[in-house]
C-alpha cells in the first residue's frame, strides 16, 4: 500500500487513461477519497469508474493506482465498497487478464490481497463481499493464508451473496482439488439457495452432458430467485459473469435448459433470468421452437424491465413461425403489451399478426403496419391483405414475400396503388416475379425506374424488362452500378440472358475479395449465361454454414445436380445435425417463409441430397 503523502512521486503526466494521455487528474481523486463528505467521495468514484476503468478496460494510470487505492480501502470513511470494487476490477473480468496493462494490474492487485484480508470481517457485508472478490487475485505465498480466511467467511458470513462468491473464489484458488470437490458436493445441500445454485453451476462446468438430474435439479430450485447473480451485466472480476456461465452450460443439454428456464420463469422469471435460457434453447438447438414458445408465454405475465419485455418480445416473434404448437394463452398474454402505449408495443403487435390473433384489427387501436402485414402474411386472407397494403404507411415486405401470381392478380388495384405511392425495391422486384404483363404496371415502373433512389430505379428498370418492356434503361442503370463496387448484382442476374452485355463488368467481381459479392456474381453469371462452369466452383467454395454460404448452396440447388462430391458429407451433417450450424442471430432470407438461416440450411440440403 502507499499513503497519499507518496502520491507526487509518480509521473501521473506520462500515464493514460480512458480520458486521454495525461493522467495528471488521477492523484487529486485519490485524495478525494479520503473525504468526510460522502456526496464528494461519490462524484470521484464515479469519475474514477469511467476514467481509469472504463467498461472495464486497464490503463497504465489505473495500474499504478492501485497501491493507493488500497490503502483508500482501509482508511476511508465513505465508499470502501466501490474503492475494492475497483480493485477487484483491474485485474480484467476474466478468469485469466489479458496481457499488457490487465495482466500488470491484476498482478499489483495479488500484491495488496494480505493487507486487505482483514476487510472480510468488516461490519458492511459490501466491503466483505468486495474483499471476496479482490482475493480472487491472490498469488504466491498469499495464497494459503487467503484460503483460511474465506473458508471461515464461508462457513460463518451472515451474508448469503458473500458466503456465495467466497465458495466461487475457493474453488479457483483452493491448490487441493480434493478439498475444493468435497466442499462444493457439501455445498449442495446448504441451507442457502444461492450457496446451492453456485455449487451446482460450478460442479455443472465440470461434467459432462447429458447433466445429473441433481445437478440440474439444484440450479433449477435455487438459481432462480436467490443472490446467484445471473444478471447480464453483472460481472464477478477474474470469474467472468454468471450469465454466460449459466448459458454456456445449458447449451450443451437442452433438457436440462428447459428444466431450467421453466423453474426460473415460475419463480417469477427475475432480470429476465428464465427467458433469456428459453430464448437460448433455440438459438441453440433445432426443432426447440414450441419449448421456446411454451416458455416464453408462460415468462409474459411477470412484471419485467423494458429491457427485457423488448428482449422476450423479440423472442417471442422470432421464433413463433417455427412453431407448430402455440398455447392459446400466448395471444391473451401478448394483447395488454400490445395496446400499453410503450416502446415495446409494436413487437407485441408484430408477435400477434404472427400468431394470427384478429384481435389485432378489433382490439389495437391504430396497429403498426408491420403487423398487419404479418397478420395478412399468417392467414392468407384477402380483406386482410388489402387493409395491410392501403395501410397509408405500409411496409408489407412480409406479405409480399407470401403472394403469388394468382392472389396478387386479386390483389392488383391495391399493389398497384402501393407502387405509384409507396414504392421500394422489394415491391419493384416482386413485380417482375410474378409474371403479369399490364400497361399500367409498366408505365408506372418506367416512371419508377426515373428515381433518384439508384436501388429502387434498377429494380424498377429490371422488372420492366422483365415484363417485356424495352431493356436500354436497365442496362444503363446496371452498368453505372456495376461499375461502382458492383452494385446490383443480383438485379444484373434477375434481368436474365438480357443481360449479356454486362458479363465483361461482371465477371471480374468472381474473384472480388468480399465473399457476398463473389456469390452475388456467381448467381448473376448462371442466370445470364446458363452456364454453371464458372458460378459452381465460386458457389461451392463459399457453400456453408454462414450466411452467405446458405445463399451460396440455395443457388447450388437450383443449378440442379450432379453437385460437387465432396458436399456429400457436409449436407449429411447440415441436414441431420440436432444443433443449429447457422447463427440463429435472427438474421432471414427473403422467400415464402420466415425461418431462420440456419433452418434454410437444413432444407436445401435435404433437398440436394434427395
Amino acid at each position: 500500500m502507499r499513503s497519499p503523502e507518496e502520491l507526487d512521486a509518480i509521473d501521473w503526466s506520462s500515464l493514460y487513461h480512458a480520458y486521454g494521455e495525461d493522467g495528471s487528474d488521477v492523484p487529486d481523486w485519490i485524495r478525494v477519497l479520503y473525504s468526510d463528505d460522502a456526496d464528494r467521495v461519490d462524484k470521484v468514484l464515479s469519475e474514477l469508474f469511467n476514467s481509469v476503468l472504463h467498461q472495464g478496460s486497464v490503463y497504465p494510470a489505473t495500474v499504478a493506482a492501485v497501491p493507493f487505492l488500497a490503502h483508500v480501502a482501509v482508511h476511508a470513511v465513505h465508499g470502501r465498497a466501490h474503492v475494492l470494487a475497483l480493485l477487484a476490477g483491474t485485474g480484467g473480468h476474466g478468469p485469466e487478464p489479458q496481457p499488457g496493462d490487465e495482466a500488470e494490474g491484476c498482478a499489483k492487485v495479488g500484491a495488496e490481497v494480505s493487507g486487505l484480508l482483514h476487510l472480510l470481517g468488516d461490519d458492511d457485508p459490501q466491503v466483505r463481499r468486495q474483499t471476496v472478490r479482490v482475493a480472487r487475485r491472490a498469488t504466491g505465498t498469499t495464497v494459503p493464508v487467503t484460503v483460511r480466511e474465506l473458508i471461515t467467511v464461508y462457513e460463518r458470513d451472515p451474508a448469503a451473496v458473500v458466503r456465495a462468491e467466497a465458495l466461487t473464489v475457493l474453488t479457483r484458488i483452493d491448490t487441493d482439488p480434493r478439498s475444493a470437490h468435497r466442499r462444493l458436493h457439501d455445498a449442495l445441500t446448504d441451507p442457502v439457495a444461492a450457496v446451492r445454485a453456485v455449487a451446482a453451476l460450478e460442479l455443472l462446468e465440470q461434467a459432462q452432458a447429458p447433466y445429473p438430474a441433481d445437478l440440474v435439479g439444484i440450479l433449477a430450485v435455487a438459481g432462480g430467485r436467490s443472490e446467484f447473480a445471473v444478471d447480464q451485466l453483472e460481472f464477478f472480476p477474474g470469474i467472468g459473469d454468471t450469465d454466460s456461465r449459466v448459458a454456456d452450460v445449458l447449451a450443451e443439454d437442452a433438457d436440462a435448459a428447459v428444466a431450467v428456464a421453466r423453474s426460473w420463469i415460475a419463480q417469477g422469471d427475475a432480470g429476465g433470468r428464465g427467458s433469456r435460457r428459453a430464448m437460448e434453447l433455440s438459438d441453440t438447438w433445432r426443432d426447440r421452437e414450441n419449448d421456446t414458445i411454451a416458455l416464453l408465454t408462460a415468462a409474459l405475465p411477470h412484471e419485467k424491465s423494458p429491457w427485457d419485455l423488448f428482449a422476450l418480445l423479440g423472442g417471442i416473434v422470432r421464433w413463433l413461425p417455427g412453431a407448430t404448437h402455440v398455447d392459446p394463452a400466448l395471444g391473451d398474454n401478448l394483447l395488454p403489451h400490445a395496446v400499453a402505449g410503450t416502446s415495446t408495443a409494436e413487437q407485441a403487435q408484430l408477435a400477434l399478426g404472427r400468431l394470427g390473433d384478429e384481435r389485432l384489427l378489433t382490439v389495437v387501436p391504430g396497429p403498426d403496419p408491420a403487423a398487419l402485414a404479418a397478420l395478412a402474411a399468417t392467414t392468407d386472407r384477402l380483406d386482410h391483405q388489402r387493409l395491410a397494403l392501403r395501410h397509408p404507411a405500409a411496409c408489407p415486405d412480409e406479405l409480399l414475400t407470401r403472394l403469388t401470381p394468382d392472389t396478387a392478380r386479386l390483389l392488383w388495384p391495391d399493389l398497384l396503388g402501393l407502387l405509384r405511392h409507396r414504392p421500394t425495391p422489394s415491391l419493384a422486384c416482386r413485380f417482375g416475379d410474378w409474371g403479369i404483363e399490364d400497361s399500367e404496371l409498366i408505365r408506372l415502373l418506367d416512371e419508377t425506374a426515373r428515381s433518384d433512389d439508384d436501388e429502387l430505379a434498377t429494380a424498377a428498370a429490371v422488372s420492366a424488362a422483365r415484363l417485356g418492356a424495352a431493356p436500354d434503361p436497365a442496362l444503363r442503370l446496371l452498368e453505372r452500378r456495376l461499375g461502382d463496387n458492383g452494385w446490383s448484382l443480383e438485379e444484373a442476374g434477375r434481368l436474365g440472358p438480357v443481360a449479356a452485355p454486362l458479363l465483361p463488368l461482371l465477371t471480374g467481381y468472381l474473384a472480388d475479395g468480399y465473399e457476398w459479392t463473389r456469390m452475388r456474381a456467381a448467381e448473376a453469371h448462371w442466370r445470364i449465361t446458363g452456364d454453371a462452369s464458372k458460378a459452381v466452383p465460386v458457389l461451392t467454395t463459399l457453400a456453408g454454414p454462414l450466411p452467405v454460404g446458405v445463399r451460396a448452396l440455395q443457388t447450388l440447388a437450383l443449378i440442379g445436380p450432379p453437385f460437387p462430391p465432396h458436399l456429400q458429407p457436409h449436407l449429411r451433417h447440415w441436414s441431420t445435425a440436432e444443433r443449429r450450424q447457422v447463427s440463429s442471430s435472427g438474421l432471414l432470407l427473403p422467400g415464402p417463409e420466415l425461418h431462420p438461416m440456419d433452418n434454410q440450411l437444413r432444407e436445401t440440403a435435404r433437398q440436394m441430397l434427395a
